[in-house]
Parts: C-alpha cells; structure tokens; sequence
C-alpha cells in the first residue's frame, strides 16, 4: 500500500507574495551589512588618526634620528661587524640597512602629509568664529603636538571647562582630522 503525500499546492499569488517578501528582506539585510561595514570603516579611519596623533612625536624623532647609513655613524669601530651579522651591506657597496631607510622614508612622508593635514585643520579652526574651534586647536596640540604632552584634565584646568568638554573636542578635532588625512567618504 502506498501512502500518498499530499504536499499543499500554493497559488501563483502566494508565491508572488513569498518572493516580494524574501527579496525584501534580502535587500534590507543587504542595506543593515552595508551600514556596519560603512561604519566599521570610519570607525577604523578615526582609531588610525588617533594613532597617528599619539605617535607623532615618535614618528618625528625616528625620521630623523634612525640611522641606515654608514656614513651616518661617527664611531665605527663595530659598524662593519654588525653589517655583517644584520647582512647589509657588500663586497664594494657603501653599507647600509635599506629596510631602516625605507621606513625613514615612509615615516617622512606621512609626518609631511600629517603637517600639512594639521596646517589645514589649523587654518580652519583659526578662521571659524567659534571659540569651541579655537579651542579644539590647542586641544590637539596640548594631548599630542607638544613635546610634554598635558593630560585632559590639565587642558580642562587652563581651559576652564569641564573635562568632558575637551574630550568633546578632541573627538570632534579626531573626526576632522581624520577626514583631511584619510579623505571623506560616506
């Protein structure tokens, strides 16, 4: 004996229905991913630029202390050693360390793309008539461009505001920074 299956027969206008549901759905989860990766990516742009503004004075002091050239050492008494074991450097060739260099030259680069991204920012905080905008300026500068950094707090004291009033504005100064380094893209 056979059993007989009965599957439910569903009309064309159910299906119709089903499809448009399914294909809307799709489309509203496809928009809710693109929203979070569009997010996901202006929040890394923002952790990059604060990154850059807490390491700058490093980047500076690196682009212009590291040492990858031989002639860039006074007392070479070991130098030729060292080379040896770093494995820079050959018969008839002036030693040098190239990966050292060219991090030199890459860390110049960006601290000349970061000095001219904070002269605009600077150019446009000092041309606003809001003080809120002056004031992000020397926000930037006392946390990061200084060379003994101040905390929040000691910047909320000379500011005469409230600490969260600076980390506002530190925010807010980040979020402009980060659209002149890195560009604007929504």
């Amino acid at each position: 004996m056979k059993k007989s299956s009965t599957t439910p027969k569903i009309s064309e206008a159910q299906r119709k229905e089903i499809i448009e549901t399914a294909s809307r759905i799709a489309i509203e989860q496809y928009h809710k991913e693109a929203e979070r990766v569009k997010k996901a990516a202006k929040n890394k742009r923002l952790h990059n630029t604060e990154l850059l503004m807490k390491n700058y004075r490093k980047f500076v002091i690196h682009s212009e202390s590291a040492i990858y050239d031989a002639s860039q050492v006074d007392d070479d008494l070991d130098l030729d050693t060292l080379l040896d074991i770093m494995d820079c450097g050959g018969k008839g060739k002036a030693p040098s360390v190239r990966s050292v260099q060219e991090s030199v030259a890459k860390t110049r680069l960006l601290i000349r793309h970061v000095d001219t991204m904070l002269s605009c920012f600077e150019a446009v905080c000092q041309k606003s008539r809001k003080p809120e905008d002056a004031r992000k300026l020397r926000v930037i500068r006392g946390l990061y461009l200084v060379d003994e950094p101040k905390t929040p707090q000691e910047i909320a004291e000379e500011e005469k505001v409230d600490p969260s009033t600076v980390y506002r504005d530190k925010r807010d100064a980040l979020r402009q920074l980060s659209a002149l380094i890195f560009g604007y893209f929504e």
